[in-house]
């Protein structure tokens, strides 16, 4: 089916892009599949954790099905079509010695959403990614790990533009302009802005605890192996240097300043072993120390 039925509102779409499709949870022969690959891929890669996904739910795609339709019309409700599918998939991966991951929505999303009790903490992580430290700051203090992927920082496909045709937000009138550059989640992420984010942010020293890190996050809605290397490094590099070292000095002053002699010199090293990264600073600035920077050298 098409993804945005035509005259629908947004909030009636079948999908959030093309192309359309839910696993239907009122379908047996959907864990009979679920649990097949579940067990193939447990036996594939020996980490303790499986990510379940369970983000996005599009409500008009589940309204679509006949079977749902009756469900609903007999006063159930779409959390609890994800509570029949959480409990029937939920203790299959804790039972493979597995704890699963899920995508922030299933404890935040303002409609489809479970009740926390069926998710014990000791066996669940919830990752963020909408809000910034908003929902981070929700899931742990709700008592939940966290794996941060924040869209604000983190997402590095953002601020290429739109993939839809006949996007009607390009046709631009004389001096005005599109905030985001037709990206949901623009600008483009620079490195300094994924160098400069700190994932505890707001949080109690306890609560920050349970952040047990961070994950950028590539979509490839335009991303394919032509430009990946470029997408993923240096910005990649940023992140983890302000993860694994720290993003500020020992009297907590950002070092972004000189982590751009650092990042810089790390580039041309990945160029030289064949990686494509993305330049962040012209050579000659590499060649000639302190020369680039805004404050005088030699002052």
């Amino acid at each position: 089916m098409f993804w945005w039925p035509a005259e629908a509102e947004w909030a009636d779409r079948l999908a959030s892009e093309p192309g359309t499709g839910h696993l239907n949870p009122l379908n047996p022969k959907t864990y009979q599949v679920f649990k097949n690959v579940i067990h193939d891929v447990a036996a594939l890669f020996p980490e303790p954790f499986y990510h379940s996904g369970a983000d996005e739910i599009i409500p008009g795609c589940w309204k679509a099905d006949p079977t749902i339709q009756t469900f609903l019309s007999n006063g159930g409700t779409l959390s609890q079509l994800l509570e029949i599918f959480i409990n029937s998939t939920f203790p299959y991966i804790v039972s493979l010695n597995r704890t699963v991951v899920y995508w922030e929505d299933v404890l935040l999303d303002a409609n489809v959403k479970v009740d926390p009790s069926m998710l014990p903490p000791e066996n669940t992580i919830f990752q963020t990614w909408n809000n910034g430290p908003s929902n981070t700051k929700k899931v742990v203090a709700s008592g939940y790990r966290a794996i941060v992927s924040s869209s604000d920082f983190y997402y590095l496909d953002c601020g290429h533009g739109g993939f839809l045709g006949n996007d009607s937000q390009y046709d631009q009138k004389a001096g005005s302009k599109t905030e985001n550059g037709g990206s949901w989640c623009g600008p483009f992420k620079t490195w300094q802005t994924i160098y400069n984010y700190d994932i505890t942010y707001g949080l109690s020293d306890e609560e920050a605890k349970l952040v047990l890190g961070g994950e950028v996050a590539l979509w490839s809605e335009q991303a394919d192996p032509t430009v990946l290397d470029a997408r993923i490094w240096p910005r990649a590099s940023a992140m983890a240097e302000a993860l694994w070292s720290g993003n500020q000095d020992k009297t907590a002053m950002k070092r972004y300043a000189d982590a751009m002699d650092r990042l810089n010199e790390w580039r041309y090293r990945m160029v030289a072993r064949g990686i494509g990264a993305e330049p962040i600073q012209p050579l000659w600035c590499i060649r000639n120390p302190g020369m680039c920077n805004t404050v005088h050298p030699f002052v």
